[in-house]
């Protein structure tokens, strides 16, 4: 009889350290993170600030908490996320967008968790006493439920230009923006 090999694809957080890893963890040089006194969690950040071309980057210890103070730091309460209808913060962060920034979230109909500087347009009006306004568009690279896809960089670029002209933040859950990376090249 053949063995079965089973391969847990379900998350990434069923995965375990291999033993170099560990080796790895145990032999690292480590201090006070929250006094900027770690150096392997500051070496991180600076790479990722400077890979992205970003002022600065912060270390957090999920994807979930970095969507969610994103939300916090764009909205107010009251304003909408403009996102699409398969987005991981629709489907899998419970209801945070409302308890943590008081922001409900608004769903397109997108293809493959992707959609267009058209749907955005779409849906884009003016805050008035009845309708809040969409102040953040927010996109996922990769997708998430629809199977990793990789946003076309001009559809992205497309999408964010069509929500600053507009007035709303542009964010991105880049959970998997190395994968698009290596995928694209």
């Amino acid at each position: 009889m053949v063995p079965q090999l089973k391969i847990d694809l379900y998350s990434d957080t069923a995965t375990q350290p291999t033993q170099g890893m560990r080796e790895f963890m145990c032999a690292a040089e480590v201090g006070d993170e929250q006094r900027g006194e770690d150096p392997t969690t500051n070496a991180l950040q600076e790479m990722v600030a400077q890979m992205l071309g970003k002022e600065a980057a912060l270390l957090l210890p999920s994807g979930t908490m970095c969507n969610q103070i994103a939300f916090a730091v764009h909205c107010s309460p009251g304003d909408m996320i403009l996102v699409d209808k398969s987005a991981h913060p629709l489907h899998s962060e419970g209801a945070g967008s409302g308890v943590i920034a008081a922001a409900t979230i608004y769903p397109v109909e997108g293809q493959n968790g992707q959609y267009t500087a058209d749907h955005v347009a779409e849906v884009m009006e003016p805050s008035t006493r009845y309708w809040p306004g969409i102040r953040l568009v927010a996109v996922e690279q990769t997708t998430n439920r629809p199977g990793g896809r990789v946003w076309p960089l001009e559809q992205m670029r497309s999408v964010c230009k069509a929500a600053h002209d507009r007035g709303a933040s542009t964010h991105m859950d880049g959970a998997r923006l190395l994968n698009a990376v290596v995928a694209t090249g």
